[in-house]
């Protein structure tokens, strides 16, 4: 069986080391980048099974990521959980539109997003 990984793409460091931490424990393969070019690299040497993603971030945002993600024929497929500060209804709105598969507003209900990490990867109990 492929191991599930999970991109964690976020400029906030503490939160990065506390999300590789949670899905880690709980069985899941886990990379982070700290910024959108450091994310870019990480796609280009192997592909996750799914996409954690911060939407504000400096530089190249979390929408423009999205954007090139879903551009590239190789990435376009992965599906993109944003977790994010931004809680304005436009930006929901806006990240739907790119194709995000859920979003989160920080401070994250963490069993929430476990639960939906583990329902994107179609990880049950079972095979944990």
């Amino acid at each position: 069986m492929q191991s599930k990984k999970v991109l964690v793409i976020d400029d906030e460091v503490d939160f990065l080391s506390f999300v590789k931490e949670t899905l880690e424990i709980r069985g899941i393969e886990v990379v982070t980048a700290s910024n959108a070019i450091a994310a870019g690299i990480e796609l280009a040497s192997k592909p996750p099974s799914l996409i954690l993603m911060d939407l504000k971030m400096p530089g190249i945002d979390g929408f423009q990521a999205c954007e090139a993600i879903k551009k590239n024929p190789v990435t376009k497929n992965i599906p993109i959980i944003a977790v994010t500060a931004l809680s304005d209804d436009s930006y929901k709105k806006r990240a739907c539109k790119l194709g995000i598969v859920e979003y989160f507003v920080k401070p994250v209900d963490v069993e929430k997003l476990i639960n939906k990490v583990r329902e994107v990867l179609d990880i049950t109990d079972e095979n944990k």
